[in-house]
């Protein structure tokens, strides 16, 4: 006979088993999606570039942005050929969208090359020298690049294009994040000023940014920065919807907590059957402990996992929805774990009913 003591450990043992493999959520593929790789120009060492000034445009659901930046820039002398980059791509929007990407210098269409074949018409693409590594770092075949005829004098440049959020999946709730790379303006010839103005058609509440306090003294659905500097690196500005408080409760609802509990609640439903049809003296008494066995595990895995599409319902459209591989883990690893935990617990409880309810000779039946 098993003592209580060993089968108590048993079950604590395979609850916990279950618990680090079923709710862990392990996956395997990233939880980030890439977004659009946007980054200021690329400029040539004959030009001062005066200012630059981006305007961002968020989208409802901040899926998608527009950018509209103008530089303002000085010309010394007369420029037949001056290069200008921008390492603007992004992986998985089709080529079509590289047609938005416009150019204009003094109001003027520039034509752009994007995934132009430099090699056949005897051209390359200029690398450009890292301040940082001394080191001259290649463009991205995606590049845009273009080359401008500038006489002396101030121009005015101006870049429109729309972007896509990186998004990271990793919490309940996707984070939204555009990024813009201030780096290229290490390689001018000169720095003026910077002012960035971003417009969000959702709540400012979820917003953040690295660009530190606005000239409104808080950041807002409409809010401007100006700099004398480069203030970062790479400018972020990120938005990450928080759940409501029903989500928010069943989020911190520990899923073993809610486990052993529809066990108990469901497993005493099912003792309480096996009771009364061990005291009936049922011919088909064993059919309703097996049933129970085999049927509430089930329905508890289903409860718990079923908690999570819950959840990501009441989340809506920011749900990030990356829960891992829970159903294959429920169906291969924890359905037979917590069956077998199950059963054994079941079995014990009917084999101390029979003891109770039938003749000593009717016991081993």
């Amino acid at each position: 006979m098993v003592s209580g003591e060993v089968v108590f450990r048993f079950i604590i043992l395979g609850l916990l088993l279950l618990s680090h493999s079923m709710f862990s959520y392990a996956n395997m593929a990233s939880p980030t999606i890439d977004g659009t790789n946007a980054s200021t120009v690329y400029s040539s060492k004959d030009i001062d570039i005066l200012s630059e000034t981006i305007n961002i445009n968020i989208k409802k659901g901040f899926h998608e942005a527009d950018y509209d930046i103008t530089y303002k820039i000085y010309s010394d002398k007369e420029g037949e050929r001056v290069p200008l980059v921008f390492d603007v791509f992004e992986d998985h929007i089709s080529d079509d969208s590289d047609k938005s990407f416009i150019v204009e210098v003094d109001g003027q269409a520039v034509p752009v090359l994007i995934n132009y074949d430099y090699e056949s018409h005897s051209k390359s693409l200029p690398a450009y020298h890292d301040p940082e590594t001394d080191m001259a770092v290649p463009f991205n075949n995606d590049a845009k690049y273009f080359e401008i005829h500038l006489s002396e004098g101030n121009h005015v440049i101006n870049v429109k294009y729309s972007a896509y959020p990186t998004i990271n999946r990793s919490d309940w709730t996707n984070q939204y994040i555009y990024s813009y790379s201030l780096k290229p303006a290490k390689t001018w010839k000169s720095f003026g000023d910077l002012t960035v103005t971003l417009k969000i058609a959702d709540e400012s509440k979820y917003l953040k940014t690295n660009l530190g306090e606005p000239l409104s003294g808080m950041i807002k659905a409409d809010s401007k920065w100006f700099f004398d500097h480069l203030p970062q690196d790479v400018l972020e500005i990120s938005y990450q919807p928080q759940p409501m408080p029903l989500a928010k409760w069943l989020i911190n609802l520990d899923s073993l907590i809610l486990l052993l509990f529809l066990i108990c609640l469901l497993g005493g439903a099912h003792y309480g059957l096996m009771y009364w049809s061990r005291k009936k003296s049922l011919k088909r008494a064993w059919m309703v402990t097996w049933l129970g066995i085999l049927i509430v595990p089930f329905i508890v895995l289903m409860i718990v996992f079923y908690k999570i599409y819950l959840i990501d319902w009441l989340l809506g459209e920011h749900a990030s929805r990356y829960h891992g591989y829970t159903i294959i883990i429920i169906i291969i690893f924890g359905y037979p774990l917590i069956l077998l935990v199950y059963l054994i617990i079941m079995k014990l409880c009917d084999s101390y009913l029979k003891r109770v309810f039938l003749q000593p000779s009717q016991v081993s039946t």
